[in-house]
């Protein structure tokens, strides 16, 4: 067996795999409990919970990079591994890593704190080790195309909505509609349906279009939702369906 082969073999231990979600947890609730006042005295014991454990993520980090021939056997070594570590996962997992290797650098400096800031990033990690995140992964994929066409139709819409309700409103409230970029944010809080009252219109026009964007961003809203909950239930009734042949063929 080649070397790369066990060490990919190794990584999908569901032992090893307990071990380094062990260590995203704690490093996440690290990073939490580090943001309150009251723990002020506990952060340098909290730091060192987030080096130590980067320094597992790593480990992991560059055992996956050898490994990644395992991942595309089509591909030679060295593609193979520029291609994890391009990857969105290469890239989340370098990140992971960035405390336990800047650290010695910027130690004494102010710098230090900033370097825990890119480590938010330690919690798309958890989709890797969560089989419910690769289910909804693979619901989206399924149908990329559709979710394309349908935020392609709102971005359109709220572009439209925007230029329109800039021209109708700039002279009533030109204090609250500078630029399109004003009408872009009150398109995206209308079509979303939040609402947050800080840029609405005040025209006769402008209301009646404020209107017809409140319904049809609602409709809009449920097409993608629509599309999401039909291939994740596919999904998992297909899975239900594989388990129950197995079933059958016990």
């Amino acid at each position: 067996m080649k070397l790369y082969v066990f060490i990919q073999c190794f990584l999908k231990r569901r032992s090893v795999q307990y071990f380094v979600l062990f260590f995203i947890l704690i490093s996440i609730m690290a990073v939490i409990a580090s943001s309150f006042e009251e723990v002020t005295i506990y952060r340098l014991p909290l730091f060192g919970i987030t080096y130590v454990s980067s320094f597992v993520f790593l480990i992991e980090y560059i055992a996956r990079i050898l490994s990644a021939p395992a991942l595309y056997p089509n591909d030679k070594s060295v593609k193979a591994r520029l291609k994890y570590t391009f990857s969105f996962y290469g890239f989340v997992d370098f990140v992971a890593v960035l405390p336990c290797v800047l650290t010695y650098v910027y130690w004494d400096t102010e710098v230090v704190h900033i370097i825990i800031l890119p480590y938010i990033f330690i919690i798309f990690k958890l989709i890797r080790h969560s089989r419910a995140f690769r289910l909804i992964g693979k619901a989206l994929a399924s149908v990329k195309e559709e979710l394309e066409t349908a935020y392609i139709a709102s971005f359109i819409t709220i572009c439209f909505s925007a230029i329109l309700m800039y021209y109708i409103e700039r002279k009533a409230q030109p204090e609250v509609f500078e630029n399109i970029g004003d009408g872009i944010w009150w398109a995206i809080i209308t079509f979303a349906t939040v609402g947050y009252g800080d840029i609405y219109p005040i025209t006769p026009l402008g209301k009646l279009l404020g209107c017809i964007i409140c319904l049809v961003g609602v409709a809009m809203v449920a097409i993608p939702t629509g599309i999401i909950s039909s291939s994740f239930m596919n999904m998992v009734q297909k899975k239900e369906q594989g388990q129950e042949k197995g079933n059958d063929s016990q």
